[in-house]
């Protein structure tokens, strides 16, 4: 039977997804702030400077699509177990729905981990160049 508490958990399993799906756009807007001049402006010598930074740029994306997908990998199976063993049983739909958003969260939090650590990394790190007056 469904009870008032699956659909509350649900419905903070959707705003966490919600949360952690609008923290990724300012995040990555904060990174390409600190990244396109790093590229835009850059010769060579700008780029061999900063070059981890670059490796990172480009090792990170597999990684964490990898993460992403290794984290929700399991969701055809739990929801064949869920489909299999809950034929006529009412909450079915409230425990498919639960399972994935379960596996949507899975998938998003490495990326959300990423995107939102890169901002952080390097607004410490700009606030912190060399050069730059501390008031």
């Amino acid at each position: 039977m469904t009870t008032r508490t699956d659909l509350a958990r649900l419905g903070r399993d959707a705003a966490r997804i919600a949360t952690l799906a609008g923290a990724m756009p300012a995040a990555t807007a904060v990174t390409l702030a600190h990244r396109l001049p790093l590229l835009a402006g850059a010769g060579q010598a700008s780029v061999l400077a900063n070059a981890a930074e670059v490796w990172r740029m480009t090792l990170e994306k597999p990684l964490a699509f990898w993460q992403a997908w290794l984290a929700s990998a399991g969701l055809p199976l739990q929801l064949c177990r869920l489909w299999a063993g809950g034929a006529g049983r009412p909450d079915l739909a409230l425990r498919l729905a639960g399972a994935q958003f379960a596996a949507l969260r899975a998938g998003l939090t490495p990326i959300h981990a990423r995107v939102t650590g890169n901002a952080r990394r390097l607004s410490r790190r700009r606030r912190s160049a060399p050069g730059r007056r501390r008031r």
